[in-house]
């Protein structure tokens, strides 16, 4: 029986090889819905109103439009986890995914409790938190691309090669199988390939963003936009797809913020079991008690930013410990704290504790 989950609370380019990866947390208006031409004479896109689809503000959205991060539950991040190192031939990165259960629980928390978690991955909202099954986690990011799209494509020595498929996609394939997909129609945007790698612009750089120009902002303040040195194509990152708005910091670097307090560094403090935290020079709050944590100002025994889990019970576990099988369930620990996560509740058949880590298997 699968496990669906109640709570949703939180709600991509390659390069010449998978070193050189670049995060898709920071994904371009290709996340968005075209809105038309912007008082700066470009055409812009943005998500609107509704938020990214059109509809109702997502929790997240809604939330970081205040400059707040409320973090996912942790049993979410387990459920997710247990999907990215377990499903075959996800159209992710695999530089993004640790192979081990344990691992990825660790980093998916500390960076959605973190300040940078304002800007954190749209593709891990929209898929990774809100999927069910590997079928539905595979659909979502595949962006509506066939699934044998990358099929004679992408092998050889091994290297990632991007083309435009017939509906505007940029997709990158890596040993025949989709490495990534981007919906540049989706924002509006048209897919370009330059240097075998494909990705999604706005159109020509115009005259006063010129080729390595640092990043600057839109007139209207919703998109970063830079002129791409490898395309001559004007690209961009939609800032108010993430409920953010662009601005340049004293060091005239252009970037998505907050509307908060005016900080600089990695300042932080704590307001209660709140954390105060600074990204792109704009305060960030963190609702560390969401995700059943606290506020320290001083490192704690897993510190995610000033956010710090609760002080583990007399004789508790060491999180050090690397995670076990025990019949269907991971066993492992967190926060000093023992953890199960039940590979059958998503459908999976067992634990299997392999060389790349313990994770579930099918």
């Amino acid at each position: 029986m699968m496990r669906r989950r109640t709570k949703l609370r939180f709600g991509a380019a390659v390069g010449a090889g998978i070193g050189a990866l670049v995060s898709i947390a920071a994904l371009s208006s290709t996340e968005t819905v075209a809105q038309g031409a912007g008082p700066d004479g470009l055409v812009v896109f943005g998500a609107g109103p509704g938020g990214v689809d059109g509809g109702a503000l997502s929790t997240y959205v809604a939330h970081a439009q205040r400059g707040e991060v409320v973090p996912p539950d942790l049993d979410d991040v387990e459920h997710m986890c247990a999907l990215l190192t377990t499903c075959p031939n996800l159209p992710i990165p695999p530089s993004m995914i640790p192979a081990d259960f344990q691992s990825c629980v660790k980093k998916f928390t500390d960076e959605f409790a973190s300040p940078a978690a304002i800007n954190s991955s749209l593709m891990m909202r929209e898929c990774g938190l809100q999927s069910n099954s590997c079928a539905s986690l595979r659909s979502c990011a595949l962006r509506g691309a066939s699934t044998d799209v990358c099929q004679g494509r992408g092998g050889g020595r091994g290297m990632p090669v991007g083309f435009c498929d017939v509906d505007g996609r940029a997709i990158t394939c890596w040993n025949n199988g989709v490495l990534q997909v981007r919906d540049c129609t989706r924002g509006g945007e048209q897919c370009v390939v330059a240097n075998g790698n494909a990705t999604c612009a706005l159109g020509p750089c115009p005259s006063n963003i010129k080729p390595g120009d640092p990043p600057q902002c839109s007139a209207s303040g919703t998109h970063k936009l830079q002129c791409d040195k490898i395309t001559g194509k004007l690209v961009s990152l939609d800032c108010a797809a993430f409920g953010l708005h662009c601005a340049v910091d004293p060091a005239g670097t252009a970037g998505c913020t907050t509307s908060g307090n005016t900080c600089s560094g990695t300042a932080k403090h704590c307001d209660g079991t709140t954390a105060v935290g600074c990204f792109n020079g704009h305060e960030v709050r963190v609702d560390c008690a969401a995700a059943g944590m606290t506020c320290s100002p001083a490192p704690g025994t897993t510190p995610v930013g000033a956010c710090v889990s609760a002080p583990p019970p007399v004789g508790g576990c060491d999180p050090s410990e690397k995670a076990r099988c025990d019949g269907a369930n991971i066993k492992y620990c967190f926060a000093g704290k023992q953890r199960s996560y039940f590979c059958k509740a998503l459908g999976f058949n067992k634990c299997d504790g392999g060389k790349s880590g313990v994770h579930c298997a099918m």
